[in-house]
Formats: structure tokens, C-alpha cells, sequence
């Protein structure tokens, strides 16, 4: 380790802002909110001060809050053990059976922090980029105590680099990683991790069945078979619901694949998360039949075909985009699906 003393708990509690600043973080945007109006003390932006991580820029640290009790620190080394994808599965599972609204818009809450510090820390897995951490002390609730929020009595910047050393990309029982302070980075061959999902391209029963359909028969098949399988449950945990809306419950969301599965030329593109939209079925058909798309901004794009009041009662919102926008993966994808499926 770079350091020899291990990591000390927090006993002041400092802004969210200046240990970023500390950590190297630009935060000229913290100035204002995320609709634009200024804010007289930057360090009180409570919709960036709220968050779990802070992917920054490429030339920057992931930094991320950790509750300081959850590190392992021994005579050898300190550590940090997560798995998001199965905490946010615990949360999903007290959400379905919840009624109060307040509980059930923490425990949504706690899921999307959840998934963008998931989504960061597998990154930063990938691209081998260090990580800061933000210790933090005070009472933290776990998810069975839900009618409540946790409260944080002091934070500070550990002063040492951390590297995610494990990442387990598996779609059954994966999700788990491993973050290690101090040393130099891992050394390993890291490829791009595609989960496990078998490709229905080499299953000779189903081959043999659909070459007796047509093309759009033969991709309602295709959709009906992937919809419910692998492929939409890697799809979930990607997205963590409806790619578009808020719709969390997983019976009512479609598997859609942006180039058709007919379309794909390897299996790699048939598997691909890259690949695929979770929609609930009205945007799910609309998306199918081109009458909507989405552009390298995210934003939805309507077809001229679809009227004005068609869009008001399918409840197409013109102000509409994918609800994670950090995926530059699927730009090819998409940019198929205008120039072929979407009917300007």
C-alpha cells in the first residue's frame, strides 16, 4: 500500500463539493441546478450532493461514498465488497409489496443511486481508472428499515487511490466486486464483458421453425422466445426497469432489440445488451413500427406519421429520452434503426 496507516474514520463532516475538489473533480457545474437556476452556495446542490458516485471526466477519479463500517481493513490490506445488482434485487422485492408512497419513493431512489454507482464501478473496472473514496459515518439504514432515511454525521476523502481488482460480469448470481486501496493498478487482460446469454441462433428446433414464417412472423418469435428469457434479464439489470419510463415491474416490460434479431448478421449483435431497449409495450410496438426512435442525444425523434392526437392517446411525450444516457454503446444501433426501421 501507498499508505502505510489505514483508513481513518471521518470526525467532521464536510461538503459533498469540496472533497470533490479535493479529489481533483471540476465542479463548475454544481453553480446551478439541474434546471438551470443559480444557486447562492454551490456546496447546498442537493440534487449532486445527494449522489453515490462521481464518474467525472476521463482525466478524473471515480469517486464514490462508502459507509466507513463497511470496509474490511486488516494488518494486509483494506477493502471494500459490493454487489448493487443484489441489493437493488432486495429493493425491487420491498417495492412490489409496498404501499406507502414515501417509503416506495426511497427505496426508487436508493435504486437509482444504486445503479449509477454500479454502472460507474463496472466502468471503472474496465478502463482500469482509479478510485477515490468518500468515507462516511453516521446511521446507515439498510433496506429493511426503509420508512427511513439514513443520516450522515461526518465525511471525508480518504486520502489514498483505490482500483476495482474484481468485477463478477455473470448474468445468473453475478454482480459482486472487489475495490483494493493503494498499490498499483491490476494487471489483466480485460476484455469487454458480455454476459452469458445463450444465442437462440444455435438452437436447431427453433432454426428449423422459423424458417416456415415470413419476416415479421419469424421476429414475433424471435421477441416472444428472447422477451422472456436471458436477454430481458440482463436487459433489467442494465437498465433497472423501462429503458424510457419509470415502469419497474418486470412482468409488463418487452425485451427490444433495436436491429432486429432477423437483421443481426453475427451473434454477438443477438445477444448484445448494446443491442436492446426494455419498453413497456405501447412504446415497445411504436419503437418495433418505427413510428418512434431515438437520436444520438437520447432524445425521442416522433414520425410525422403518428398525429398529434394519436401521440396524446398513446401517451408519446415529445419531451421524452432514454433515462440513462451514458450508454455510447448503443449509438450504432440506433443510428441503424433511424436510417432503417424509423419512419421520419
Amino acid at each position: 500500500m501507498s499508505n502505510v496507516l489505514p483508513p481513518a474514520r471521518p470526525t467532521s463532516k464536510r461538503p459533498v463539493r469540496e472533497l470533490l475538489i479535493e479529489a481533483g473533480h471540476d465542479v463548475s457545474a454544481w453553480s446551478v441546478t439541474n434546471t438551470g437556476r443559480a444557486i447562492a452556495n454551490p456546496n447546498d446542490n442537493i440534487s449532486r450532493n445527494t449522489a453515490w458516485s462521481f464518474p467525472g471526466k476521463d482525466d478524473e477519479p471515480l469517486v464514490v461514498c462508502i459507509w466507513f463500517n463497511g470496509l474490511t481493513i486488516t494488518g494486509d490490506e483494506s477493502f471494500y465488497l459490493g454487489n448493487d445488482r443484489a441489493y437493488r434485487q432486495r429493493l425491487l422485492d420491498l417495492d412490489n409489496g409496498e404501499r406507502r408512497n414515501d417509503v416506495r419513493n426511497r427505496l426508487r431512489t436508493w435504486t437509482s443511486r444504486s445503479l449509477q454507482l454500479d454502472l460507474a464501478i463496472q466502468d471503472a473496472y474496465k478502463r482500469n481508472r482509479p478510485v477515490r473514496l468518500i468515507l462516511v459515518d453516521g446511521d446507515d439504514v439498510d433496506e429493511s428499515e426503509a420508512d427511513r432515511a439514513s443520516t450522515v454525521s461526518a465525511r471525508s476523502l480518504d486520502p489514498d487511490i483505490w482500483w476495482v481488482h474484481e468485477y463478477d460480469f455473470s448474468v445468473a448470481g453475478g454482480g459482486g466486486y472487489r475495490i483494493v486501496r493503494g498499490g498499483d493498478p491490476p494487471v489483466r487482460d480485460v476484455e469487454e464483458a458480455t454476459p452469458d446469454i445463450p444465442d437462440l441462433g444455435d438452437d436447431p428446433l427453433l432454426q428449423e421453425f422459423v424458417q416456415t414464417l415470413d419476416e415479421t412472423e419469424r421476429d414475433a418469435v424471435i421477441k416472444a422466445r428472447v422477451g422472456q428469457g436471458p436477454y430481458r434479464d440482463a436487459l433489467f439489470e442494465r437498465w433497472g426497469g423501462c429503458s424510457v419510463t419509470s415502469v419497474t415491474m418486470k412482468d409488463l416490460l418487452t425485451a427490444s432489440h433495436i436491429k432486429p434479431w432477423s437483421q443481426c448478421e453475427t451473434a454477438a449483435e443477438r445477444i448484445s445488451v448494446s443491442n436492446g431497449l426494455l419498453l413497456v409495450p405501447t412504446l415497445d410496438r411504436l419503437f418495433d413500427r418505427g413510428f418512434i426512435t431515438f437520436g444520438d442525444d437520447f432524445k425521442i425523434r416522433i414520425s410525422s406519421q403518428l398525429s398529434l392526437a394519436h401521440q396524446r392517446h398513446l401517451g408519446v411525450d415529445p419531451n421524452t429520452q432514454l433515462r440513462l444516457r451514458h450508454f455510447d454503446d448503443l449509438q450504432p444501433y440506433l443510428k441503424w434503426h433511424r436510417e432503417r426501421v424509423f419512419k421520419p
